[in-house]
């Protein structure tokens, strides 16, 4: 059976002898020649691809585009960090934390794009690669985080017994570490903090899901200690480990929030498909004390009014309702059978699932998090990207 890939690259060569056809190319990327600061040749197994100033450049946390050029008031603008992120200096510029070679060289990338049938000229549309797909899952056997994201020099987190693999973050701009959450998908505070302990310091096993590279270096000096600090991580000293950009708890942890006192929604996966169905999953939690006891609460109204919004109890209380824009209209969704969606884990925590029909998907969707039918005063909101899918 042909893969998608396959099967579109065949239609085109089908159609016309001399058309572009579709390539994916997935390997080890051993060179890349600049012929300007935005154009070039890299090679992946044996193939030699063009890149352009039209390329995207893209990593699991960021893209080269949006690394050159942020927001500001709605418009893009060139920023200091982004300016010198030319496409060599994406393919080819700075060492990456604990690695030898320059840049992407060496690193696994995907590439998409065209095949020129007669020349062979293969010219990218996009490159995506997280340097190596290096994964553990396993329990946290220690941890030392100076700061509430843990990413202070000499900062780590071990699994899977006392000579397990470490963690650290990365901090090079195009492939920054996302911050670190529990199972709800929330961002922890961890100054001080160990996760294999308890809130009230009880032992807790606690698993965990790591993603990113192997080192080449090692990247902790294990003398880094509370009583004999090192003001830098120095490369030639310590252990190898993997220089995370993903790194996720197993199981939700009130007693460890980086905003405990607040309701917060997080989003899993945003799935739609054009003439069919959209599906939003997530999370929510109450707002709780230090420990991850839930705690009843009030919030101002925005507006001054008079009349203070409850904060919800548990993660079972309000609705979640969905907005999205598509061809300047903003469609606001509830649930497929017409009730208000609500969280349905008792306690701190819940969870959702919004599925609604549709004919045609946006580019990002708005996730309110409200007391039943109420959206003026919404205890909690979140955006994220639509993830669309071809039609059924």
């Amino acid at each position: 059976m042909l893969s998608a890939v396959a099967a579109a690259a065949l239609t085109g060569v089908c159609a016309t002898a001399q058309a572009q056809v579709l390539i994916e190319i997935e390997g080890p990327m051993s060179a890349y020649t600049a012929d300007s600061a935005n154009t070039g040749t890299l090679t992946v197994m044996n193939n030699k691809i063009e890149v352009t100033a039209a390329t995207a450049f893209v990593s699991p946390t960021e893209t080269r585009d949006e690394l050159f050029a942020r927001r500001v008031n709605g418009q893009r603008v060139l920023n200091q960090a982004g300016a010198a992120y030319t496409v060599s200096n994406w393919m080819r510029g700075d060492t990456f934390f604990g690695r030898r070679a320059r840049g992407l060289i060496g690193a696994t990338v995907i590439v998409t794009g065209t095949v020129n049938p007669a020349t062979g000229v293969i010219t990218a549309e996009e490159v995506f690669s997280d340097i190596a797909e290096n994964v553990i899952l396993g329990a946290v056997s220690d941890n030392r985080c100076t700061n509430e994201k843990c990413n202070n020099p000499g900062d780590y987190i071990r699994g899977n017994g006392p000579t397990g693999p470490l963690f650290v973050p990365n901090k090079d701009n195009r492939l920054p570490a996302l911050p670190i959450t529990d199972a709800g998908l929330f961002e922890l505070n961890l100054l001080n903090k160990k996760l294999n302990v308890g809130p009230n310091g009880e032992p807790l096993v606690t698993s965990f899901g790591g993603e990113g590279y192997f080192s080449d270096l090692g990247i902790l000096n294990l003398n880094n200690t509370p009583d004999n600090p090192l003001t830098t991580l120095n490369e030639s000293l310590g252990e190898q480990g993997i220089v995370y950009y993903a790194f996720e708890l197993g199981e939700n942890r009130p007693d460890l929030l980086l905003n405990p006192g607040i309701p917060e929604i997080s989003t899993l996966r945003v799935r739609c498909t054009e003439g069919s169905r959209i599906e939003v999953r997530g999370f929510v939690h109450a707002p709780t004390t230090a420990t991850g006891v839930a705690i009843p609460g009030f919030v101002v109204a925005p507006n001054g009014a008079a009349t203070n919004i409850p904060y919800p109890a548990t993660g079972g209380a309000g609705r979640i309702r969905v907005e999205m824009e598509v061809n300047g209209e903003v469609l606001s969704l509830l649930d497929e059978d017409g009730a208000p969606p609500v969280a349905d884990l008792p306690g701190v925590y819940g969870v959702y699932q919004v599925r609604q029909d549709i004919d045609q998907c946006g580019d990002s969707v708005t996730v309110f998090w409200e007391r039943n039918g109420d959206d003026a005063f919404p205890w909690a909101t979140t955006t994220a990207p639509v993830d669309r899918l071809r039609e059924e």
